[in-house]
């Protein structure tokens, strides 16, 4: 039976249904289309229309589970709690985040639920994935199952030894843009991952070695911590010069010791370019101002400019290809 407080909404004019939904939060669209039938028609149809289908889908796979929507400016969120607090059941705002908290005996099943719903009926890509593997351990194998759909992004976390579950996933999941780990791995862990992604962070990458590193053709790759020698970053340098690997790279950032690195990782041909000398270099879509750095050639006659920057105390070595517009 229908929600009586649906019906003088139903019985609108198609075009005024839509512009009365194109107002309303994405949170109370999903409500309305779990009505009835009709309502899950109506929210299907005018859910691919615009505004109203500017949407950005978020999943935080942690304690506690939740989906996030990010529209224009404003990013809402819907969580499952499995404890009673005086926010259930109404929309507050938290850190500049519009939420709305609902308890449930499972909460992994009902985030399940509202996420496969909130798909069928919208149709909305996930933009984004966060996965902590150490919050729902018992349920990792058959959370990373039932995530058949692609996403455009992925976030993956854990401080335990994830070796096991980081390869499940990435066999089981297809991400198709860009990859982070945030997971302690053991040291002989080898990643692999599909061509799709493109962009991809490890924080804890000590156990990334020299020959992994040299597989990844993405075009950005950001290693935080690392095992590997001065040597083998100035024979990386080399490679990349006369295009033996890592020819897609457009990005590279990476911890290095010290700045007397520098002398062993850059034994190669090069430019030392004045420091008073400011660039404007390119990440992805984002303008990196460079003063100074290294510039070296590839045998294409590409670009690139290497300097070192501090990142959380840290000394890092990044390269930017310089990219045409």
């Amino acid at each position: 039976m229908e929600n009586p407080s649906t019906f003088p909404l139903l019985h609108l004019p198609m075009l005024a249904i839509k512009e009365v939904l194109s107002e309303v939060t994405p949170l109370d669209l999903i409500n309305f289309s779990m009505v009835s039938r009709k309502t899950r028609l109506i929210a299907r149809h005018f859910s691919k229309q615009p505004p109203i289908s500017k949407y950005v889908l978020i999943l935080d796979i942690y304690e506690p589970p939740s989906v996030q929507i990010f529209h224009g400016e404003n990013l809402y969120e819907y969580e499952i709690v499995s404890y009673k607090t005086g926010n259930l059941g109404r929309l507050r705002e938290e850190d500049e985040i519009i939420k709305y908290s609902k308890y449930s005996e499972n909460p992994v099943t009902e985030f399940k639920k509202y996420v496969e719903y909130a798909m069928e009926v919208f149709n909305w890509p996930v933009g984004q994935l966060y996965f902590n593997f150490d919050d729902l351990n018992d349920q990792n194998y058959s959370i990373i199952d039932w995530l058949k759909f692609r996403v455009r992004s992925c976030s993956l976390f854990g401080d335990r030894v994830s070796d096991e579950y980081v390869s499940y996933f990435l066999e089981n999941v297809q991400v198709h843009r860009y990859l982070s780990l945030g997971n302690t791995m053991s040291d002989n862990f080898r990643l692999t991952f599909p061509k799709t992604v493109k962009r991809l962070n490890i924080e804890k990458s000590t156990f990334v070695t020299f020959d992994q590193l040299s597989s990844f053709n993405c075009v950005s790759i950001h290693l935080s911590q690392t095992s590997i020698s001065n040597k083998e970053l100035n024979q990386f340098f080399k490679n990349w010069m006369t295009s033996k690997s890592n020819q897609n790279l457009q990005d590279f950032f990476i911890g290095i010791k010290d700045l007397e690195s520098l002398e062993t990782i850059f034994d190669l041909p090069h430019e030392v370019v004045d420091p008073g000398t400011f660039r404007t270099l390119h990440r992805g879509n984002h303008p990196i101002p460079v003063a100074g750095g290294i510039d070296i050639k590839r045998d294409d006659g590409t670009v690139a400019t290497c300097y070192t920057q501090v990142c959380i105390g840290s000394l890092h070595l990044a390269m930017l290809v310089h990219l045409n517009f």
